[in-house]
């Protein structure tokens, strides 16, 4: 018995450890973005603007950003709006720990958002 407890404690532990975090944005933002180039992310308390600032300079030749970390938004507006630089957005929110986005409350890929909402 004891052994089927710990397994357990462990089993949560671990799904725990490695639990991810999304980012979030509405299916009229994304529309909204696709025209203006401009994407406004709800991120997690995790995320802070001391991270923000540490990844944010690779991709100054992609976009800007701006965050926010009393209302915990990060604001991308692409130089281009071109697909290369929505492709790099992804590698922003990984930078970020973020491998998931919720639009309206559905989880999915950046690519699967990209799919759905910017083609």
């Amino acid at each position: 018995m004891k052994k089927l407890v710990m397994i357990f404690v462990l089993s949560l532990a671990s799904s725990l450890a490695f639990s991810q975090n999304s980012a979030s944005i509405n299916s009229s933002e994304l529309k909204a973005g696709k025209s203006t180039g401009v994407y406004e992310f709800s991120v997690p308390e995790s995320v802070t603007a001391e991270k923000v600032d540490a990844v944010k300079g690779y991709y100054k030749d992609y976009f800007s950003v701006a965050f926010n970390e009393s209302t915990d938004k990060l604001k991308v507006t692409l130089t281009k709006n071109e697909d290369m630089n929505i492709n790099v957005v992804n590698r922003l929110l990984v930078a970020l720990d973020l491998r998931m986005v919720s639009v309206d409350g559905q989880e999915m890929t950046f690519q699967d958002m990209k799919d759905k909402y910017l083609k």
